[in-house]
């Protein structure tokens, strides 16, 4: 089987995530591809394979020479809320010729998404316009077992090669019940980010704020020292926060403060901020600001504003950048294919920020996916086939390194 024919089974199955829940799998379906990788892997005649049927993980090692490092790679089975990702209709073009794509109430044209000109001649994977593609992060999952079928079928050297797929990234979730036992590698990569050739060891510092204002309600006419507005002192609380560190304004490495959620009215107001930088000393600064905000309306309101900060994951730069070799040889391998190395930083988190601190180092390399979350996704084929090559190489030149030290 190709990974074009990978890739277009697992996205005919609905994997979205819910962020209502709180524990894995957060929706039934992931089982269902799960359980498809399961059969998958056993053609291959990989024997060592376990499958966490209360929470949806698959976990499979193909063993190799003990004396080579064991190499570890991860995708995630759900897709995200953002867009449907029910009834996925792919539409292939084959040959690309930098036009403007029309699907179902949008367009995809290279004057909004220059990157289109990059694959001109390529064969282009979209979707209908109606859905999302699902190559966030089944095109990592394709990627993946190809790799797999490849070694699985050559006599060629390599250490074990541990694969996980995980549950409810999307939601946070993915590495909730990961279990060392079966997933054990010396270190691993996340197949999980965009563009061909994109190699990324650091991502944001991450809090997540709510704010809980009890307000005073009373007649508008005789308010007068008696009311105090909720939902317009959130109102303040925003226009405290500085206005260009927004999502919205920012990239590259630059932080922001995020306002997710606001609801409420004069009696009560709640709002869900999300704080973000890759600086950790910049992050905890950001947690201080809105710390004072709240300290100071609080003098001015009687105490009517409760703040709840939660850090939810770490910068994976705090562990890599020990880790020169694993750097210098994704990096050098990408080159050696022909391929631009594409060093970015991750506006986000993946499951490889709680696999490094738990003391894997892990990574994240490009699927060749772009757009993702939402119903502008697309990806290349001869790019995902390429990303293949790039875990292929990468097994082998970490084992030819081993070789020559020895």
């Amino acid at each position: 089987m190709n990974t074009l024919e990978r890739f277009l089974k697992y996205i005919s199955i609905d994997t979205t995530s819910s962020s209502t829940a709180n524990d894995t799998p957060s929706t039934i379906e992931q089982h269902q591809l799960a359980q498809l990788l399961v059969e998958e892997l056993n053609n291959m005649n990989i024997t060592n394979i376990h499958y966490d049927q209360k929470h949806c993980y698959v976990y499979a090692t193909l063993k190799g020479k003990s004396s080579l490092p064991k190499i570890g790679f991860v995708a995630h089975l759900d897709t995200s809320e953002d867009a449907k990702g029910n009834n996925i209709n792919p539409n292939i073009i084959p040959n690309y010729d930098g036009s403007n794509i029309h699907l179902k109430g949008i367009t995809l044209s290279p004057e909004q998404f220059p990157d289109l000109l990059n694959h001109i001649g390529k064969t282009l994977i979209t979707t209908d316009g109606t859905t999302l593609l699902g190559a966030d992060d089944k095109a990592g999952i394709a990627e993946i077992m190809s790799m797999l079928e490849y070694f699985s079928t050559s006599n060629e050297e390599h250490g074990d090669i541990i694969v996980c797929f995980t549950p409810d990234e999307e939601i946070g979730l993915g590495t909730m019940h990961l279990n060392k036992e079966y997933f054990n590698p010396d270190f691993a990569y996340t197949v999980d980010g965009s563009s061909l050739g994109e190699f990324s060891y650091e991502n944001f510092n991450a809090a997540t704020a709510n704010i809980q204002i009890n307000g005073t309600s009373s007649h508008c006419g005789t308010a007068k020292g008696q009311m105090i507005n909720a939902i317009r002192i959130a109102t303040i609380i925003n226009s405290l926060l500085p206005q260009e560190e927004i999502p919205e304004l920012t990239d590259q490495k630059e932080g922001f403060f995020h306002l997710e959620e606001l609801s409420g009215n004069v009696n009560h107001a709640s709002m869900k901020y999300l704080i973000r930088d890759f600086d950790k000393k910049q992050f905890e600064q950001r947690k201080k600001v809105l710390e004072t905000i709240i300290e100071s309306l609080n003098k001015k309101y009687k105490n009517c504003i409760s703040l709840k900060i939660k850090d939810t994951y770490s910068n994976m730069y705090d562990v890599i950048k020990d880790e020169q070799t694993i750097i210098d040889t994704t990096i050098s391998t990408i080159k050696d294919l022909d391929i631009t190395p594409l060093i970015v930083p991750i506006r986000g988190g993946t499951d490889g920020t709680d696999i490094s601190f738990s003391g894997i180092p892990c990574p994240n390399l490009g699927t060749g996916g772009h757009n993702f979350h939402s119903t502008s996704e697309y990806i290349a084929l001869e790019d995902m086939n390429k990303t293949t090559e790039i875990l292929i190489s990468l097994i082998k030149t970490f084992a030819k390194q081993n070789q020559k030290q020895k």
